[in-house]
């Protein structure tokens, strides 16, 4: 799995944990993205593309350096928690 789509797929899990989506399915409509293709990724079938990545970085304040593994922190704000080893 490309380490892009590892990246997303663990700040879908970190939106869960801080209760900023309840579900995947959640994150899926927020970037109007099917389940399915969700899954898809999982498998390493397809990936994010660009114009979800966007969405994604803007509608969460996801930091898009973090995504593509230039930067540890994960939001655009202060304070952010970093993440590494992904």
């Amino acid at each position: 799995m490309h380490k892009t789509d590892q990246r997303i797929l663990r700040l879908i899990e970190l939106l869960i944990f801080q209760n900023k989506i309840s579900y995947s399915v959640d994150f899926c409509k927020e970037i109007g993205m099917l389940p399915a293709t969700l899954s898809k990724i999982k498998k390493g079938i397809t990936h994010f593309t660009v114009n979800q990545i966007e969405t994604i970085c803007i509608k969460y304040n996801v930091n898009a350096n973090w995504i593509f593994g230039l930067e540890k922190k994960v939001f655009n704000m202060p304070g952010s928690i970093e993440i590494t080893g992904i």
